[in-house]
């Protein structure tokens, strides 16, 4: 499943308009995420990545996580420890309006806990973007076409 600029993500009976789609290029295997905004709401959305993937993976934007990079192979964050998945390098592709992101290479880390929670910390330039949510079956979204 594609998500693409323009989209309605209608999630948790809220609409979200889908302003920009962020993908990070990492170790051959790409992970779009689309930035989807309801006035100074934020979700990032990633949609499953395969046919046998039945979740999307919800983030949102944190600001009481500091951390320096390159971050550790565990983080704990609000009672829960995250282990880190994948990361490192990684190039980012950038359609529609992503604020505070550039394309080019960056580096980014993913990490999981118990309950399908999950985290993301990108680094670019040397500002630190943070995210965590977690990962929420198909049939809790719907994502309508863009005009």
């Amino acid at each position: 499943m594609k998500i693409q600029v323009r989209d309605v993500v209608s999630y948790l009976g809220q609409d979200y308009v889908v302003e920009g789609v962020a993908t990070w290029i990492v170790g051959g295997k790409t992970h779009p995420l689309a930035r989807a905004v309801d006035g100074d709401t934020v979700l990032w959305v990633e949609p499953p990545l395969d046919d046998a993937d039945d979740r999307f993976l919800i983030l949102r934007p944190i600001k009481d996580l500091v951390m320096a990079v390159p971050p550790p192979q565990t983080i704990n964050y609000q009672n829960l420890t995250y282990v880190q998945r994948w990361g490192g390098p990684a190039s980012l592709q950038i359609a529609g309006l992503v604020p505070n992101r550039s394309p080019g290479t960056h580096q980014v880390w993913r990490y999981r806990a118990a309950g399908d929670r999950t985290l993301q910390i990108e680094e670019e330039a040397g500002r630190i973007h943070a995210l965590a949510g977690e990962t929420v079956h198909q049939g809790m979204i719907d994502i309508l076409p863009g005009k």
